[in-house]
């Protein structure tokens, strides 16, 4: 027989109270649900999970096909781009489109909301910022082209206005005594940036206009002495300095080769010369590369080693 310290620990359900059994019936078959379902979703797919399974596949099909689309549209535009920088352009004569913004992403929290699907966030976030690259792509060869179509539907008279040839008679040129970029000022004693070239010539040297436009300055200025400036359209203007005369007006039309003014040597200068600078969309370029829009390829490598030796 047990002791009464045995029947005192014994598990006897039944001899619970009603609602004691009921709660405990209860919990046992939750339970076993709880252990069914654990099971059957371990190794039996539910209606529900596999609509859910259909449902991800679809999406992600439909992903797949938009992927295929977007990497297509991105080689056509980069297709553009490249044609556009390296054969419109260079024919052209202009340097490539610069739209800084168009390169820069859109903030992280544009996007911050989407991540609120569980299932779906990440993948629609990468979409979306896929696209909106392919949308500031497109921004930017549409932009691009336009130029480009302007350029060409203008293509005669843009010919007529590019600083191609030289500001005064070769014949009577010494030297080229300052080339364009940094350099020791002969007269100022000081390095700085050179924005132009010297071209060394007699006091009364005529100098011409290198491209169709108009006059913009025509006066004496700080530094520069005597000083002529040619606004040509499409972003190009030219300067002539420390010259000894000039003979056009604020406002005047002048022509390729037409002469507007004299060698000399006013302003800051160590001797008879002149001042010759290219600018574009506000920045100087190097005149030189013009230069040999109106010489042969023998004439160009000459006046490339004389560079050479005024640099040394």
């Amino acid at each position: 027989m047990s002791s009464g310290k045995d029947r005192k620990f014994r598990f006897e359900p039944n001899s619970w109270p009603k609602g004691a059994r009921v709660v405990f019936k209860l919990s046992v078959a939750l339970v076993i649900a709880a252990a069914c379902n654990l099971i059957i979703s371990t190794w039996w797919e539910t209606p529900k999970m596999s609509n859910i399974r259909r449902d991800n596949r679809r999406l992600e099909a439909k992903y797949e096909i938009l992927k295929g689309k977007v990497e297509s549209a991105e080689r056509t535009l980069a297709d553009i781009k490249h044609r556009d920088q390296n054969i419109y352009r260079p024919l052209l004569g202009v340097d490539t489109l610069n739209l800084p913004i168009v390169y820069v992403d859109y903030a992280d929290t544009k996007y911050e909301p989407l991540l609120e699907d569980e299932y779906y966030g990440e993948l629609t976030v990468a979409a979306w910022k896929r696209m909106d690259r392919l949308m500031r792509s497109i921004y930017y060869a549409s932009r691009a082209l336009d130029k480009t179509q302007e350029l060409a539907d203008n293509k005669a008279e843009y010919s007529s206005i590019v600083p191609a040839i030289w500001p005064i008679d070769r014949t009577k040129l010494k030297n080229i005594s300052s080339q364009y970029g940094m350099r020791h000022h002969p007269t100022l004693g000081i390095t700085r940036m050179h924005e132009g070239i010297d071209l060394t010539a007699p006091i009364g040297t005529a100098v011409y206009a290198t491209g169709y436009g108009t006059v913009s300055q025509s006066q004496v200025r700080n530094g520069y002495g005597e000083l002529i400036e040619i606004d040509h359209g499409f972003g190009y203007k030219t300067r002539y300095a420390h010259l000894s005369a000039r003979f056009v007006k604020v406002g005047e039309k002048v022509s390729r080769g037409q002469v507007i003014g004299e060698v000399g040597n006013t302003g800051v200068s160590s001797g008879p010369h002149l001042h010759y600078e290219v600018r574009y969309r506000d920045n100087t370029v190097n005149p030189i590369n013009y230069f040999n829009k109106d010489m042969s390829a023998e004439a160009y490598e000459e006046l490339m080693e004389q560079v050479e030796k005024s640099s040394k």
